[in-house]
């Protein structure tokens, strides 16, 4: 059974990519404003972070998003837009100067508007106090307004570090028009599709354009599942690629699994610590 998961397969051969302002290479990424203190509002002094304070912050923020989409009943393209907008604003604003969890409130509200899947302020303000207190309904309750306020003026920060740019192209499209075009199974479109959502906790997105990452994820889930694919999706008619498409898909597919490896290790490293916590506290029970 080949996919028939296209509810936007098209030929796109006139289809732009986003602006290529929100496409940056690994220097950039390198010397953002949260690991240079170079951002646009604060001096430098103690604003710096390392590379992996802001990967954990990022992954925090996109997960964050995501609970909050979750609890609303909204849709996965709200969560891809918000943490699109969400990577995107940290690159011209520092982690240090802008709170995490206030900037996913609101890239949840701006993406709702984008992805025409609004939830009024209340509702949004009261699912990001709960999530932000972990369940603690009486004390969210609480916080509601303090939330709406902070989304109303972080949304309006959003906007302006962002340019008012609000076109965001994903790469679900894609995948669903290269699965039709050479007949590969729904399971292996879906597979791609959960590994662009995993991916989007990390600065995949930032990295490489929606047709790239597309094929990379179909790569991985043809991988991961050992199908036998004998195509070559770089020879697709439907969807132009550029000269240096197959270097980009194999960095991309090779970035994708890193994120998998970083976060394989760090629920190692959960899982230790647990342990360790677990065996401390039966030795004091004891003594």
């Amino acid at each position: 059974m080949t996919a028939e998961v296209g509810y936007r397969a098209a030929s796109y051969s006139s289809l732009a990519d986003s602006s290529d302002q929100w496409y940056f290479t690994n220097d950039d990424l390198a010397n953002t404003p949260s690991q240079s203190g170079s951002d646009y509002s604060t001096s430098p002094a103690a604003k710096m972070l390392s590379a992996a304070d802001e990967q954990d912050l990022r992954l925090r923020g996109c997960n964050f998003i995501h609970n909050v989409v979750q609890r609303l009943q909204m849709h996965q393209f709200v969560a891809s837009t918000a943490c699109v907008m969400f990577h995107r604003f940290y690159m011209r604003q520092s982690l240090a100067s802008y709170h995490h969890y206030q900037m996913a409130g609101a890239c949840v509200l701006l993406a709702s508007k984008i992805e025409e899947n609004r939830r009024n302020l209340n509702e949004i303000s009261l699912a990001c106090a709960y999530v932000a207190l972990k369940g603690r309904a009486k004390e969210a309750a609480k916080s509601q307004e303090t939330w709406e306020r902070l989304l109303k003026r972080q949304e309006i920060a959003l906007l302006e570090n962002c340019c008012f740019d609000m076109e965001v192209t994903h790469p679900y499209s894609f995948i669903d028009t290269l699965a039709l075009e050479f007949a590969i199974p729904v399971f292996i479109a879906k597979s791609a599709t959960a590994h662009v959502n995993d991916c989007l906790r990390s600065t995949v997105c930032l990295r490489y354009p929606p047709k790239i990452i597309a094929m990379a994820a179909l790569y991985l889930g043809i991988g991961i599942h050992a199908y036998d694919f004998r195509g070559n999706l770089l020879e697709t008619q439907q969807v132009p690629l550029p000269e240096n498409a197959m270097a980009e898909v194999e960095l991309c597919a090779m970035d994708m699994l890193a994120f998998y490896r970083r976060e394989a290790e760090a629920e190692k490293e959960v899982t230790r610590i647990q342990q360790q916590q677990r065996r401390d506290w039966q030795q004091r029970s004891l003594t």
